[in-house]
């Protein structure tokens, strides 16, 4: 990974964080997760606080983007401190994310135990201070698997909740993981031209349709490399990929590294 990539500018764990923030981001980005506490969380004078943070209960964990662009403040809620942890980063590789679909632009409630994100959040910042080429690679790693977890959720949520039209309830039920599209069948099945589907798509979803499809494989692909011993062109076969090089390549353009490094890194 060219050092350029992603650069790791500062990081943190305050577990009695009573942190005032009210600024512009100017050409960084940070990814904030508070693990209990509340936080009373602004962009740009549309405060999220009585819908999101500002109440959050202890045992609810959120993460919440920071980044160029609109004024953000956040400062303690009700309950005076919160359990805080964030990374502050620049490079490429943000703009990537942020093409993909990868990067939240809204606070997100962290999916499943919260427990879970705070240790991998604690074994990112620990790369972080090593700072030695393999430690932030490792860092690298665990940002984006966490970015994938958020994308993924979002993506879940959106499945689940009823969409206003059945052309895209039909969509997101077809777009499984090991969904092989055929854009253009799909456009002709809704009753649409190809460009007028992706744009509606983009749309309704905020995630162009092909990197959509691409999140969920890529997705399922890290639950089997993690979770199974299955071979690598098993789990290429399982989603729809007719040739496991391309299935490789497309991992590591997501993830940052081969499938087999994946499941290594997993299992350490």
């Amino acid at each position: 990974m060219p050092a350029a990539d992603l650069v790791f500018l500062h990081s943190n764990y305050d577990p009695d964080c009573r942190a005032v923030v009210d600024k512009h981001f100017d050409g960084y980005w940070t990814l904030q997760y508070g693990e209990s506490g509340g936080v009373c969380l602004d962009y740009e004078g549309r405060t999220r606080g009585p819908d999101v943070c500002a109440t959050l209960p202890y045992g609810e964990a959120w993460f919440w983007p920071a980044y160029p662009g609109p004024r953000i403040r956040f400062r303690p809620g009700e309950r005076g401190e919160w359990c805080h942890r964030y990374a502050a980063f620049q490079g490429a590789r943000v703009a990537r994310w942020v093409a993909d679909g990868l990067w939240p632009e809204e606070p997100q409630p962290a999916p499943g135990p919260a427990g879970e994100h705070a240790e991998r959040f604690d074994e990112m910042l620990g790369h972080i201070r090593s700072g030695d080429r393999w430690a932030h690679a490792r860092a690298v790693h665990l940002l984006e698997g966490i970015l994938l977890d958020l994308a993924e959720a979002r993506a879940s949520a959106l499945r689940s909740a009823p969409p206003t039209e059945p052309w895209l309830a039909a969509l997101l039920d077809d777009a499984e993981p090991n969904f092989t599209p055929d854009y253009d069948a799909v456009a002709r099945a809704h009753g649409m031209a190809l460009p007028t589907l992706r744009r509606r798509f983009k749309e309704a979803t905020g995630t162009p349709l092909h990197e959509y499809v691409l999140q969920r494989r890529v997705a399922r692909a890290r639950t089997l490399l993690g979770e199974t011993d299955l071979p690598i062109k098993a789990v290429a076969d399982r989603l729809g990929y007719k040739d496991v090089y391309f299935f490789t390549r497309q991992f590591r353009q997501q993830v940052g590294v081969p499938p087999a490094a994946y499941r290594r890194s997993r299992q350490a």
